[in-house]
């Protein structure tokens, strides 16, 4: 049996809220409706696909196999409603973006703040990830543009250069290395190393200069960004090799930047699908990145 577009936002909304009265909250809909619907879907697919754990619905594994796609459909239909709206209003409608964390924070703030300024009835839609899920999400059509690292060519992407940057070394205010100018490879190889993904740009690339240099990266901990690294290294847990842009506004009292003598270069990149060229508001949004 088929389910329509109503029956998996109910099912989304039970697994995000964990229970049929949270569900109902982010619909705004009645608890007994929700619970409705709940029965009508499970009788209609033969199957239970929550337990009740301790007051919470909790998902079987026949939710778990079908959210994935659930919450794509969702990103979906917020595009779409996007581009009615647009159509609707003569001039509202939103912009989608997926980026890295590190340039979510450094760069686009002032950027959305200029584009706003220009266009105040767009709503500026902004997703962050890692590299893989913000590359799917532009293929998907769920954000027209996306800002990368490492990407210099795709088969089914336009890569627009953006802007080049380095790694640093973040090191504890209190640490004997915060003491040095810049610091080489050699410097930091002895000491507790925070990895910013060992399958992600920046920690491949730490991991790859270590290696080249004949040295060892003794890894304490692995974070999903640079963020999360600059964090633990302010808690003294190590030190960290973090890209340029995180650190342009220093949010961690306890953690120093310094250069590196081995030059690591970041490029960043700009990227649509090759499938949908981008609409002129975006054009005009990849105007003021580059500007």
């Amino acid at each position: 049996m088929k389910l329509n577009f109503r029956q998996t936002e109910i099912l989304w909304a039970i697994v995000m809220a964990g229970s049929s009265s949270g569900a109902a909250r982010l619909l705004n809909v009645s608890q007994p409706a929700v619970s409705k619907m709940l029965s009508q879907i499970e009788a209609q697919l033969g199957v239970s696909l929550f337990e009740r754990v301790r007051g919470k619905l909790q998902p079987t594994d026949q939710v778990r196999l079908l959210f994935e796609e659930i919450s794509k459909a969702q990103k979906v239909m917020r595009r779409v409603n996007d581009v009615a709206d647009s159509l609707s209003k003569q001039g509202g409608g939103a912009l989608t973006l997926a980026s890295i964390p590190s340039l979510a924070q450094a760069i686009l703030p002032k950027t959305i703040a200029r584009f706003h300024q220009e266009h105040p009835e767009i709503v500026v839609r902004l997703d962050t990830g890692a590299v893989p899920e913000l590359i799917e999400a532009v293929l998907q059509g769920e954000a027209e543009l996306g800002l990368l690292v490492m990407l210099t060519d795709h088969p089914f992407l336009t890569v627009l250069p953006l802007l080049e940057g380095r790694l640093l070394a973040a090191i504890p205010r209190t640490h004997p290395l915060a003491a040095k100018t810049s610091v080489a490879l050699a410097d930091l190889s002895p000491h507790p190393h925070i990895l910013v993904g060992s399958r992600m740009p920046f920690g491949m690339l730490a991991s790859s200069a270590f290696e080249q240099a004949g040295l060892p990266c003794r890894v304490c901990a692995d974070v999903p960004n640079s963020q999360q690294a600059c964090a633990l290294v302010n808690a003294g847990v190590g030190i960290a090799l973090v890209d340029e842009f995180t650190t342009s506004n220093m949010f961690w009292p306890d953690v120093v930047t310094r250069p590196l003598k081995e030059r690591i270069g970041l490029r960043t990149s700009i990227v649509y699908s090759r499938d949908r060229p981008p609409s002129p508001l975006a054009r005009h949004f990849i105007d003021l990145l580059r500007s």
